[in-house]
């Protein structure tokens, strides 16, 4: 099944075409630089350059046939991740993580999660006999494992939200620290 794109054109898809190239004269160049301030870019309105996609409302969940809900799933995961063709692209979802946990891993709310996690513990002294805490820089890993298909809805939340700079709802926090309850 081909995802509906809006009937929007993908870059790729389109034809490389030749460029007519037409004589403009050129004005001549002013010898002092201008002083004109250089506008500020509004922080709040950043481009994302990551090929995720925010708006999209997973609903996997919602079916109750079980391979239904996993290729509604597989679907709904390559549609965030900006993947057109059916066909997981393990480069493309690394490269767009790695974007996503760049730009989100110092966010309050996905710290917060991140914490939550079962492996996630902050290296405090432990007795000798009892196994080593799993450092903080496992930060990465869990924010890699909020994609699998119990979290996946949840995060992609989390990440709208933080996109906007927006707390996460306690409700979403809830869900996801009670599923990190029944899957550990």
């Amino acid at each position: 099944m081909e995802p509906h794109n809006n009937n929007l054109v993908e870059p790729y898809d389109m034809e490389i075409q030749d460029i007519e190239v037409f004589d403009i004269p050129v004005p001549p160049t002013d010898p002092a630089p201008s002083t004109d301030p250089i506008p500020e870019i509004d922080a709040s309105h950043e481009i994302d350059l990551s090929g995720y996609h925010y708006d999209l409302v997973p609903t996997y969940k919602m079916i109750q046939d079980t391979d239904d809900q996993d290729m509604l799933f597989r679907i709904q995961f390559l549609q965030a991740f900006g993947i057109t063709d059916d066909e997981y692209h393990p480069e493309i979802v690394s490269a767009v993580i790695d974007d996503l946990y760049e730009r989100f891993r110092e966010n309050p709310g996905i710290r917060e999660i991140i914490q939550l996690h079962p492996l996630f513990q902050s290296g405090a002294e432990t007795d000798a006999d009892a196994p080593q805490p799993i450092k903080e820089d496992n930060s990465e890993m869990i924010f890699c494992m909020m994609f699998s298909f119990q979290l996946f809805d949840l995060f992609h939340v989390c990440l709208r939200h933080a996109k906007h700079k927006e707390d996460i709802p306690q409700k979403i926090r809830d869900e996801i620290a009670e599923c990190f309850r029944t899957m550990f």
